[in-house]
């Protein structure tokens, strides 16, 4: 027992000593003019005398410099000091399973609100089920070609709305089927559409080629649209007129579209005074078409000063436009 405390005492003695030495990065240094310690007074303080210069003999002047990841150059902001970027706009999609065969002209399309990927394999059961004999299709292409009693090329793309499908189908001639083939396939994907979960793989790269997109114009916001003229006229006419904007003047020709809104205001004063400027004032907005390259750009110009913003009209005909 008396060996076992003497054991004991040794072994708390040399831990104490082992916790209370000095540690390597401490221990004194003592040249001939005396014991000085290692550690700077100001850990912080840069050296006074800097290193030799590395001398490389031109050993690295023949290598290639590639500037892979360059600084992205400075363009001047319209945004103000301290106010947050509005998020990048996109175009609306609603709930609904809506399915509707349209018309331009001679040319008929089947309208589906659902992503191509999804209508994509709907379109194969229909053919399936009518016993069409499928000769070739491509999801990545959204085209099939399929006969019956007669050929048919369908294409599948992606619609102006989010989300949305739009179907063709043309004959070898290159010109729209009868209306009852669009009816027929339309019928079918409405009736099973809602509830309706299957997706191809393959034909995911369709929901990435969308036909609107948001622009910037003259530094005002505005709408690309990957469609000739006629067709985006057609979606914006249908679109206002859904919105319930007033059409002050419509002119195809000169490819443009004034609308005036009535905006609610509190107040009697506030109504008294602003129908006095309302009359003097025929349009708020103006829809300007313009064509590029095949494409179609609709700018938006304020015509009056009315504090209806135009990301707010924009907002609205979004919520429209199909």
């Amino acid at each position: 027992m008396k060996y076992s405390k003497t054991f004991s005492i040794i072994l708390i003695s040399i831990f104490v000593l082992q916790n209370c030495t000095i540690p390597e990065s401490r221990k004194p240094y003592c040249p001939e003019s005396g014991c000085l310690l290692e550690k700077r007074e100001n850990p912080n303080e840069r050296y006074v005398n800097e290193g030799q210069k590395l001398e490389t003999n031109g050993e690295f002047e023949s290598l290639e410099v590639l500037d892979e990841f360059p600084y992205p150059p400075e363009t001047p902001s319209f945004i103000k000091e301290g106010e947050m970027p509005r998020p990048k706009k996109i175009f609306s999609s609603t709930g609904s399973e809506n399915v509707e065969v349209r018309r331009l002209g001679e040319i008929y399309w089947i309208y589906v609100e659902a992503l191509p990927s999804k209508s994509w394999p709907l379109i194969k059961d229909f053919f399936a089920d009518e016993e069409y004999n499928l000769v070739n299709d491509d999801p990545s292409l959204g085209q099939i070609t399929a006969e019956k009693n007669e050929k048919l090329f369908l294409t599948l793309e992606h619609g102006i709305k989010n989300n949305s499908s739009e179907i063709y189908l043309l004959n070898e001639s290159n010109t729209s089927l009868e209306l009852a083939y669009f009816e027929d396939l339309a019928s079918y994907i409405s009736l099973n559409l809602p509830g309706y979960e299957g997706n191809s793989i393959a034909a995911q790269g369709l929901n990435l080629n969308k036909k609107a997109r948001i622009v910037y114009v003259k530094k005002e916001i505005g709408i690309e649209f990957r469609l000739p003229f006629d067709r985006t006229w057609s979606a914006l006419s249908r679109a206002v007129d859904k919105a319930d904007l007033k059409v002050v003047d419509r002119n195809r020709e000169l490819k443009y579209i004034q609308i005036k809104l009535e905006v609610e205001e509190e107040g009697f004063f506030a109504n008294l005074f602003n129908r006095v400027n309302d009359d003097q004032v025929e349009a708020d907005y103006e829809l300007v078409f313009s064509e590029s390259e095949g494409n179609t750009i609709l700018e938006f110009k304020k015509l009056s000063n009315i504090e209806f913003s135009v990301d707010e009209l924009v907002d609205v005909i979004n919520e429209s436009l199909s």
